[in-house]
């Protein structure tokens, strides 16, 4: 399911890349900033899937004296892409985006649009991982 996941949200972040080059027009601000904030959300929810698939490898209980480790790297990495993609769509740089306005609004409330999706994955693997270390701390 992560895999499937990142791959949609990845391929749906080149397309829009792609998409934001081929739409820029005279009239319309650099859409470099924008371009720069898609890589930076992609890179968030690589990070927190990272983080997800460590967490998971350590609740597996095969390397015992690294397990704790794992868990608590991966949780940290989840941590910090979530609130990486928070900041990029909710931060200074974004406000002063929109208060500066001439960007496209349709690829601004595209990569908005993608920014929840890719949060709603980030929270998924949240619950998912929330729940299993509950079981485990419960043996």
């Amino acid at each position: 399911m992560k895999t499937s996941a990142a791959t949609l949200i990845f391929s749906i972040v080149m397309i829009l890349s792609f998409n934001v080059q081929a739409e820029l027009t005279e009239k319309e601000k650099s859409m470099h900033e924008m371009h720069a904030m898609m890589r930076l959300m992609d890179n968030a929810l690589c990070q927190a899937l990272e983080g997800a698939n460590l967490m998971m490898f350590g609740q597996m209980s095969g390397a015992e004296k690294i397990d704790k480790e794992l868990i608590e790297r991966g949780t940290a990495m989840v941590k910090d892409g979530k609130a990486v993609l928070l900041n990029t769509l909710a931060g200074t740089e974004m406000k002063t985006m929109h208060k500066e306005g001439g960007y496209n609004e349709k690829v601004m409330h595209d990569l908005h649009s993608l920014g929840d999706r890719m949060l709603h994955v980030i929270e998924e693997v949240e619950k998912l991982h929330g729940e299993a270390l509950k079981q485990i701390s419960m043996k």
